[in-house]
């Protein structure tokens, strides 16, 4: 019993360490010496693809009218640039706001249904040969347009995930957690998105070739992570390019975060039941990176439970080193509940506690929304996250 509890805690142990430790130090040392997608020159005008930005909203009345604005003033030829403001039965002005342009296409559903029900129905509308999708509460860099096309001179590449830069405030524990983890995933992005084996896009800002929008599954929760894993098992390439910058506030609080967190948790192992085959074998880096940092990430909480599990039962056991164990186990929580306390601690053991915080609440999120995917209880509707 003793050496089945040894077992359980090093396993569980070393598959967290790999989502979060090695395999990130796998593209360091031995993924990054792999070749690097081409990356094709700049256009010129005459040769730039016709673009259809699709934004979908609801109740976003507060921030449409300046994204409508952010994407009027984008360096793309204007014939050849759809702007379509798509609202999921909005009640609070939001397409009235969104109409002030004639350049502004506003499509207003009166029901609610879904990001990925109007994306069905709006993007085979679409007139533009590169689709990219946005949302409503971001802002595009003047030449994101231009630098997500580009890459489509490959004929090979499907999508396009461009950069997400949050808009940081100082002296927010989460806000600085959250940049310790975006600048890991950047990092991995980069890497992945090199070879053409990106994962997930993200839902500000991604472009795809409007002939390979087929649509979603309409139960699908979390489109910007289906659409490119769809494309990665169809064989086309999924880059990222990290200088199609858009811009997105943090939410005032990690509480605020939270709800949508689970939400997006239950949608992850909802993708996980579609989207297995891409563990085959055949699809060589794809499937590496697929179960490596998306498939043992997303049940990384159940990991961590089951060492948690086996700490114990070696504890009560008075197995030869579990007192040791036990008390690093404690000293982990201990961190963790001080990083979500109002008590700050000094220096970098404050920094320390506020990203264990924020590494259990993404965990906590994924275990609360596996049970909710379990039950069907996901939905496709989404409530607005507070901002500042």
């Amino acid at each position: 019993m003793i050496a089945t509890a040894w077992i359980i805690v090093i396993l569980g142990t070393l598959a967290v360490l790999h989502c979060y430790v090695f395999y990130p130090l796998w593209w360091r040392f031995i993924g990054a010496r792999r070749p690097l997608l081409p990356v094709p020159p700049e256009q010129d005008e005459s040769s730039l693809p016709t673009v259809s930005v699709i934004v979908v909203g609801y109740n976003e009345a507060r921030c449409i009218a300046r994204r409508v604005e952010n994407l009027l003033q984008c360096d793309y030829p204007a014939d050849k640039l759809e702007i379509i403001i798509a609202s999921d039965g909005s009640d609070d002005g939001t397409e009235r706001l969104a109409s002030g342009s004639p350049r502004v296409q506003v499509r207003h559903f009166t029901e609610r249904r879904g990001k990925v029900r109007v994306l069905n129905d709006v993007c085979p509308q679409a007139k533009g040969s590169i689709l990219v999708l946005s949302d409503a509460n971001v802002d595009f860099a003047p030449d994101t347009l231009r630098r997500l096309v580009t890459r489509f001179q490959d004929p090979k590449v499907a999508c396009v995930c461009g950069k997400l830069c949050f808009r940081t405030r100082e002296g927010e524990a989460h806000t600085e957690s959250e940049g310790v983890y975006w600048k890991l995933e950047t990092w991995l992005k980069q890497h992945e998105g090199g070879r053409g084996v990106l994962l997930g896009a993200n839902g500000a800002n991604y472009a795809l070739r409007r002939d390979l929008w087929t649509g979603c599954p309409p139960e699908i929760v979390v489109e910007d992570l289906y659409v490119p894993l769809r494309l990665l098992m169809d064989g086309w390439h999924v880059v990222f390019e990290s200088s199609a910058l858009a811009y997105e506030d943090l939410p005032p609080a990690l509480a605020d975060e939270f709800g949508r967190r689970i939400r997006i948790g239950a949608g992850d192992f909802q993708i996980l039941a579609n989207c297995l085959p891409l563990l085959n074998p055949t699809h060589n880096l794809a499937a590496w990176v697929f179960f490596s940092h998306k498939v043992l990430r997303w049940i990384a909480p159940f990991f961590m439970l089951a060492t948690l599990l086996g700490v114990l039962f070696l504890c009560l056991l008075k197995a030869p080193g579990s007192m040791l164990l036990g008390a690093a186990c404690l000293a982990i929580m201990a961190l963790t509940a001080t990083g979500f306390s109002s008590l700050r601690l000094p220096g970098p053991l404050g920094r320390l506690a506020s990203v264990s915080a924020y590494f259990a609440t993404m965990n906590a999120a994924l275990f609360f929304g596996f049970f909710r995917w379990l039950r069907g209880g996901q939905k496709t509707t989404w409530a607005r996250t507070r901002r500042t």
